[in-house]
Parts: C-alpha cells; sequence; structure tokens
C-alpha cells in the first residue's frame, strides 16, 4: 500500500511541478516580472522549489485519505468532493494566504501579485487533490 501512496506522489509531484512552470514562467511570466522584476531572482533555486512541492504533495498525499474518511463517515461526502475541498483548502492556506501574505509583507510586492498567485495555487490544490483522489480510487485506496 505504501507503494502506491509513493507512487502516487510521484505522479502528482511530475505534473505539478511542471504545471507550476507552465504558469509562472509562460503564462503568467511576464505579469509577475512587470509586477515584481527588481525583487525577482534572475535564475531560481530550482532544489528549493522542488523540496517546497515535495513537502507539499507528501502533506496531500498522507493527509487526503485521512480527510476523505472522516469526511465520508460525517458528512457522506464522494472522494471527488473531498478531493476538491481540501484541495482548495490545501492550496489556497499553504502557499496562498500564508505565503504570499509574507512576500507582500516582505518585499515591495503589489497585492494583485498575492491575488493572481493565491488563485493559482488554490487551483493547484484542487488539482493535485484531484489527481492523488484519481489514483488511489484506482488502486482501491480509499473505500
Amino acid at each position: 500500500m505504501k507503494k502506491y501512496f509513493f507512487l502516487g506522489g510521484l505522479i502528482t509531484f511530475i505534473i505539478i511541478f511542471n504545471l507550476g512552470y507552465v504558469f509562472h514562467e509562460i503564462i503568467a511570466g511576464p505579469f509577475f516580472k512587470e509586477q515584481i522584476g527588481p525583487i525577482q531572482r534572475e535564475s531560481y533555486i530550482i532544489p528549493l522549489i522542488a523540496l517546497a512541492f515535495l513537502l507539499y504533495v507528501s502533506f496531500q498525499a498522507y493527509f487526503l485519505p485521512i480527510y476523505f474518511h472522516f469526511t465520508s463517515e460525517r458528512y457522506h461526502w464522494g472522494l471527488t468532493k473531498t478531493a476538491v475541498l481540501f484541495g482548495a483548502m490545501t492550496g489556497f492556506l499553504w502557499d496562498g494566504l500564508q505565503g504570499g501574505m509574507i512576500e507582500v509583507a516582505t518585499f515591495k510586492m503589489p497585492m494583485i501579485v498575492f491575488w493572481v498567485d493565491s488563485g493559482y495555487h488554490t487551483l493547484e490544490g484542487v488539482l493535485t487533490a484531484l489527481i492523488l483522489a484519481f489514483f488511489y480510487k484506482r488502486f482501491g485506496l480509499t473505500s
């Protein structure tokens, strides 16, 4: 069973890590450079970013089944509804709210950057949880 949690987490990490690049560099890159260019690094510390994603995905991979067990017994929610709500909460609270507010407070960064980035990370959290939920359901890890 641990093998499936690890494999699901690894697959999710690969998807989300690469999607983060697509959003932050290709889709919203010009916006971020315009808004926060002077405080943005010329080259990112990729191992640190990877570590942050690894911790994030590990957190979701571990706690999603626990949250699902609670919500299915208490509220009779299905896995998809649980994943969407869990993912939105973790996406917003993990990176959007806490990380974004600290960045706004620490750097001379416009609040709009916080809202754009937090919105993305909330959706990212939902996607991460949905990928994990699909994987867990496929292998019967949430019954």
